[in-house]
């Protein structure tokens, strides 16, 4: 049970930081190490639900896809934005900005979503 509060911790810390930095001036100081705040969180929260297997013990649901999704989205998030750093192409810069909105979409309000569903430990938490 611990892992589900921990992974649970680490994704609902990830929301508010994502919204600020989707709020605070890009490429700053602040961006950049409220940002790298966020990968940490993210990464944390998805190795962790790796060892989430309640519903059905010893296999992966189908939630665990976002996974690799939110891995591959963070690798090429950064990727991205180092590209953009060193050759000043606008398209990695873009390229960057909506990978990492897909991430904040698709692995904390959908994967978060989907935590609601019944059955689920959050949706007997949270509604009975």
């Amino acid at each position: 049970m611990f892992i589900i509060y921990a992974h649970a911790f680490f994704a609902l810390l990830a929301i508010p930081f994502g919204i600020v930095i989707f709020l605070t001036e890009k490429g700053t100081a602040l961006h950049k190490v409220i940002g790298r705040f966020w990968v940490f969180l993210l990464i944390v929260a998805s190795l962790s639900a790796t060892f989430i297997q309640t519903i059905t013990p010893g296999q992966y649901s189908l939630i665990h896809l976002l996974i690799p999704y939110t891995m591959g989205s963070l690798i090429y998030s950064i990727w991205s934005i180092r590209r953009f750093k060193k050759t000043r192409i606008q398209k990695y810069k873009r390229s960057h900005k909506f990978s990492m909105i897909g991430v904040y979409v698709g692995a904390l309000l959908i994967a978060g979503g989907f935590t609601l569903m019944p059955g689920r430990f959050f949706h007997t938490l949270l509604l009975g």
